[in-house]
C-alpha cells in the first residue's frame, strides 16, 4: 500500500535497517488530555518570526561552525523527493542522532534546479524544522539543531527513533502476537490523539497521517512523524497539496518534479508540489477533492478515523484484504463515496469502536468530531467501560 518512495521526514530507522534489537512491548498508559489555555505561544501567533526570507537564515546559519565538526555519517537512512536522512554521531554528546539534509532539485529527481526553486525548497525545508521544532510534546519528535553542512546544504537534526512503524503494529494484533492486542493497540491511537491535539492547540495541521507516519518505540514511546506537508493556520501556505491528475495537466501551477500527471495509473500519487503521497486511503475527501479552503483540524481527525478503520477492520479503506489496486483507483473510490461500512466488514467489532470510527470518518466534516481531544475522550472512554458519546447520548446512558 505504501509507495516505493520513501517519506524523508519520517526520521527514523526500521528494524530491516538497523538490524534491529527485540520487538518492544510498549506500554500505553493513560494521558491526560488537559490542555492549558490557549495563549500567544501558538505558532500562528508568531507567523512573522517565521517568514524571514530563507536567505536571510541562511546566512545567520553560516556564522556558526560546521556540521563536519560535530557530526560523523554513518550512513543514510533514506532518501525522497525533498532530501535526505542520515544517521549521524554527535561528537559533542556522543549520541546518535537523525540527520535530515535537504537536497536540490537536481539530487532528488533529476530536474533542473533554478534559484527560484531552490528559494522555495529552502523555504519549505525550514519551515518543517521551525514547526517540528515547535511543537514540544512527548508525542513528537524533538528538533535539536539547524544550520548548515560542508556542502553548504541545509539540514536539521533530530532523535533517531528505532521501533515500529504503526501498521506493523496493526499486523501484530490482527495475528495476535509479541503480545498485541485491541485495547493496546487503541492505546497507540489515544496517545497519536493527544499529540495531535496539542498540535492542533498551536495551531498546526499534519496532513499526512497515516500509519506509516507514526512510530511506536522499544519502550512504548508514540511518536507521530513527518511533518513535511503540515500548514500552520493564519500563515501563507508552502505547500500545494492537491493531487496531480491527468485532467489537470495543464494547469497553470508550476511544480518543483516532472510532472506526474501522465504517470502510469499504479504510480504512486504525488500532490502539485511533487510530494509523494503514496496511498490516499487516509486522505480527508476535502483534501483528496482539491478544496484546500476546507481543510483543517478536522480533516486530521478524518485520517485518525481511517487509521481506526484499519485497525478494526484489517485492512484499509477501500482495499478489500491483501487486493492490490492503484493509488489513482483509490483516489476515484474516495471522491465518489465512503468506504464499506465497519459493521459489514468486521461485524464482531464492538458497537461503540464502530460508532468512534464512522464519527471520525464522517463525509461531512461538521459531522465528525469537532477536536482530537473528542476522539481521545471517546477511545478512553471505551478502555475504561464508560460511556462513548458517540454511541449513545443523553443523561440516561450517562446512568448506565
Amino acid at each position: 500500500a505504501r509507495a516505493n518512495t520513501l517519506n524523508t521526514s519520517c526520521l527514523l530507522v526500521s528494524r530491516a535497517a538497523t538490524r534491529a534489537e527485540p520487538p518492544c512491548r510498549a506500554r500505553t498508559p493513560a494521558a491526560s488530555t488537559r490542555m492549558e489555555p490557549k495563549d500567544d505561544s501558538s505558532l500562528s501567533s508568531r507567523a512573522h518570526e517565521a517568514t524571514q526570507p530563507p536567505s536571510q537564515v541562511i546566512e545567520r546559519l553560516r556564522s556558526r561552525t560546521s556540521a563536519a565538526q560535530r557530526y560523523e555519517s554513518k550512513g543514510e537512512v533514506a532518501r525522497g523527493g525533498m532530501g535526505a536522512v542520515l544517521r549521524v554521531v554527535d561528537a559533542d554528546l556522543r549520541r546518535v542522532l537523525a540527520m535530515k539534509v535537504m537536497l536540490d532539485a537536481s539530487e532528488s529527481d533529476g530536474s533542473a534546479s533554478t534559484a527560484s526553486a531552490t528559494q522555495r525548497r529552502a523555504a519549505r525545508f525550514l519551515e518543517e524544522a521551525q514547526i517540528t521544532g515547535q511543537l514540544d510534546h512527548p508525542g513528537i519528535v524533538p528538533v535539536h539543531e539547524l544550520g548548515l553542512d560542508a556542502e553548504g546544504r541545509l539540514y536539521f537534526t533530530m532523535k533517531l527513533v528505532k521501533g515500529r512503524e504503526l501498521r506493523e503494529v496493526f499486523e501484530l494484533v490482527r495475528k495476535d502476537e509479541d503480545g498485541w492486542n485491541l485495547p493496546r493497540a487503541l492505546g497507540v491511537l489515544l496517545r497519536v490523539c493527544e499529540a495531535m491535539a496539542f498540535a492542533h492547540e498551536k495551531g498546526v495541521i499534519h496532513r499526512d497521517l497515516k500509519p506509516a507516519n507514526v512510530m511506536v518505540g522499544r519502550f512504548g514511546e508514540v511518536y507521530v512523524m513527518d511533518w513535511g506537508l503540515a500548514k500552520v493556520l493564519g500563515r501563507p501556505d508552502q505547500h500545494d497539496v492537491r493531487i496531480a491528475t491527468a485532467d489537470v495537466s495543464q494547469s497553470l501551477v508550476r511544480t518543483e518534479r516532472k510532472d506526474l500527471a501522465r504517470a502510469a495509473p499504479d504510480s504512486p500519487l504525488a500532490t502539485m508540489d511533487g510530494d509523494i503521497v503514496g496511498t490516499p486511503c487516509y486522505m480527508a475527501p476535502e483534501q483528496a477533492k482539491g478544496r484546500l479552503e476546507d481543510i483543517g483540524p478536522h480533516s486530521d481527525v478524518y485520517s485518525l478515523g481511517s487509521m481506526l478503520y484499519q485497525l478494526l477492520g484489517g485492512t484499509m479503506p477501500y482495499v478489500d484484504g491483501d487486493e492490490k489496486i492503484s493509488p489513482h483507483a483509490v483516489l476515484g473510490m474516495l471522491m465518489q463515496g465512503a468506504p464499506r461500512p465497519l459493521a459489514e466488514l468486521a461485524p464482531r467489532t464492538p458497537e461503540e469502536l464502530i460508532a468512534i470510527c464512522d464519527k471520525a470518518m464522517a463525509r461531512d466534516p461538521r459531522a465528525r468530531y469537532p477536536n482530537m481531544l473528542g476522539v481521545a475522550d471517546d477511545l478512553r472512554a471505551f478502555l475504561e467501560g464508560r460511556v462513548v458519546k458517540a454511541h449513545e447520548h443523553g443523561a440516561v446512558a450517562e446512568f448506565k
